[in-house]
């Protein structure tokens, strides 16, 4: 998430005085000594934090009920994170693994403030809106800020389609998490959040479902956890180290993300919130290196606690791949967490998670296959890494990553073209920012590279979104023989292939292509067709964006084509750009009502989305694709 502006940040606004708090005098929260005259005087004692330092006497003192609990809550004390760091360590040296846990793992921590008047302190703090306070939690700055990698990114649709409870039914965080739950205190010695009480539940609001007309619901309710046939995929991640710079500055990262589904046994039956026999697991980043800069050999009782744990995904959908046909999920050893799926550190942690061969539920029998057509899907367009190790003498490469990931490191031979930074689009001070540079220029941009029409140009990345751009400009530009590298960079790296940080020499050449018109559609296009039967404009990007709910910066307002479809691009690729199968993916866009028979026009802000998009629909089949030019920041500008 952008920080704010420092401006932001700390100007109160004009408005603050006419409500209920703005009635009170600042020194009654935040101390201070108002009849000093002088700046320092005047902040002695000061406290910018009443909230996290002293609760009762700054919110207590009218919000007595709430904060005799809230600041007991697991928002305010992550009470669980150090129950479960106990049972995996080496008590002996509890005080140095607690050191290093505060210094690392305590900033997400928040109090009232954080919810209600500015962004937590791991976002960066500032007032979400002039110190003005606001009962009801801002999603994007106040509970995303936070929950952002995770959760806001799969509500949202940043990562798959989004959750049906905000794209169709417009709700918020608090519209599940409400006050009950997130004021809730966290009693002594909780075990993990999901036993918390108060814990919101699908059941809470959908009641009864066993006794409804769905009769999967009947058949599966008590045995597998709602999530299993209603979320999609989701991001697991590995290997957390942490540290601290020469400067004293501490930092921890992730070794990878791997977006997936996992279905485990439920390892924890005492949970109040569910008896189901199978829920989603989720890999967290737990390692046994992970405070090693710390202390050595901290977790002695790494086995006691599961590394791959119960999940409740923010990505709802009604139909899912799951729900399309029993076998996608009955048989299919893929979806169900095995010790293939372990790392060797990890295998007695997660015994009790496992699914054994013989514990999955069997393939049904007379289950009618799903009928989707993927006779058109043009399976040339994308290659494994195993292939480009193969023929890397025979392709040209493109990386399409920015030019510092590309400097550390890429595929010999490879040449960099960022999407941003490769002059492939106009500036934002031309009179066409973002479009496309012209015929000719672009041409010349390519044959720099050492690219000609001919070749069959390779591109990889490492979400696949920059990749997929590229691809596109590639296409428009006249390339005849272009694909995607599947798993991109972390899957060339698995398979071996040689990296170096040596920029690759080329020649310049021309190119020599012929410009494909039809893969871009103007305004005026785009407008012609807004009511045409045969055509769909799909809306690439976030959830939020496409409802008005935020906007790019270049905008001039928030909003959407009307008419316009929202599917995101996180839809479309996975985090880590390994794709999901053709069938699966139409699948997704005929449940959408979006067919290989329609021109699909794409669209996002400023074309980089849309060009993405194209690439996908391409694969898959659609014969006339087209990409928005500059998009909505152009489309608002002059409608």
């Amino acid at each position: 998430m952008a920080p704010l502006e420092p401006w932001e940040k700390v100007l109160v606004a004009e408005d603050f005085l006419d409500t209920d708090h703005g009635q009170i005098a600042c020194e009654q929260c935040h101390g201070g000594n108002p009849g000093n005259k002088t700046k320092k005087g005047a902040h002695e004692g000061f406290d910018a934090h009443p909230s996290i330092n002293n609760p009762e006497g700054a919110c207590g003192e009218c919000h007595e009920d709430i904060v005799s609990t809230a600041k007991d809550s697991l928002h305010a004390t992550l009470s669980t994170f150090p129950t479960i760091l106990k049972t995996r360590s080496d008590m002996s040296k509890w005080h140095e693994i607690d050191k290093a846990r505060a210094g690392h793992c305590f900033s997400c921590h928040t109090s009232c403030g954080g919810c209600h008047v500015s962004r937590p302190k791991f976002a960066k703090k500032g007032f979400v809106n002039g110190h003005i306070f606001k009962k009801r939690s801002d999603p994007f700055n106040q509970c995303t800020a936070c929950h952002g990698s995770r959760v806001g990114n799969e509500y949202y649709g940043t990562r798959g389609q989004g959750d049906v409870h905000v794209s169709k039914y417009d709700m918020d965080c608090v519209s599940c998490h409400d006050a009950t739950e997130m004021h809730a205190a966290g009693p002594a010695g909780l075990k993990g959040r999901y036993h918390l009480p108060e814990m919101v539940n699908c059941e809470d609001c959908h009641k009864d479902l066993q006794y409804g007309s769905v009769r999967d619901h009947n058949i599966h309710i008590g045995k597998v956890q709602c999530q299993v046939c209603h979320s999609q995929t989701y991001v697991n991640c590995y290997s957390c180290h942490t540290g601290m710079d020469s400067e004293g500055l501490r930092y921890f990262q992730n070794e990878k993300e791997v977006e997936g589904m996992k279905i485990g046994f439920n390892y924890d039956k005492e949970e109040p919130n569910t008896t189901n026999e199978f829920i989603l697991v989720r890999h967290e980043p737990s390692d046994l290196e992970v405070f090693d800069f710390y202390v050595k050999d901290a977790f002695t009782n790494f086995g006691n606690t599961p590394t791959w744990k119960r999940t409740s995904p923010h990505n709802i959908q009604r139909k899912t791949w799951q729900t399309a046909n029993c076998n996608n999920c009955h048989g299919n050893r893929d979806l169900f967490l095995s010790k293939n799926d372990l790392l060797s550190y990890e295998i007695e942690a997660n015994s009790k998670v496992v699914v054994p061969d013989d514990k999955i539920p069997q393939k049904r029998k007379n289950v009618t296959p799903i009928a989707i057509d993927t006779s058109k899907v043009k399976s040339n367009m994308v290659v494994d890494a195993a292939w480009l190790h193969k023929n890397l003498g025979k392709v040209k490469v493109i990386d399409a990553r920015n030019p510092g990931l590309y400097a550390k490191g890429h595929i010999e031979g490879a040449v960099n073209l960022d999407p941003l930074k490769s002059g492939l689009r106009y500036s934002w001070d031309d009179d066409n920012p973002m479009q496309l540079v012209s015929d000719d220029k672009l041409h010349e941009i390519l044959g720099s590279k050492g690219l000609k029409a001919d070749d069959h140009i390779v591109v990889y990345d490492k979400s696949g979104k920059d990749a997929g751009f590229i691809l596109w400009v590639l296409d428009y530009a006249g390339a005849k023989n272009i694909s995607y590298v599947n798993g991109g960079i972390e899957a060339l790296h698995e398979e071996g292939l040689h990296t170096t940080d040596h920029e690759t020499k080329v020649k310049a050449t021309t190119f020599g292509g012929k410009v494909n018109k039809n893969a871009t559609a103007s305004n005026a296009f785009v407008r012609k067709n807004l009511d045409a039967n045969n055509a769909i404009i799909i809306d690439a990007r976030v959830i939020q964006q496409a409802k008005g709910l935020s906007k790019h910066g270049a905008a001039e307002r928030a909003g959407r084509i009307p008419g316009s479809v929202n599917l995101t691009l996180g839809s479309l690729y996975m985090d880590d750009g390994i794709l999901k199968s053709p069938e699966e993916l139409l699948w997704m866009l005929k449940k959408n009502g979006i067919t290989p028979d329609k021109t699909i026009v794409t669209t996002c802000n400023t074309g980089q989305l849309a060009g993405a998009a194209y690439f996908m629909f391409s694969y898959l089949g659609f014969e006339d694709v087209r990409v928005h030019d500059a998009s909505w920041v152009s489309w608002c500008a002059v409608d």
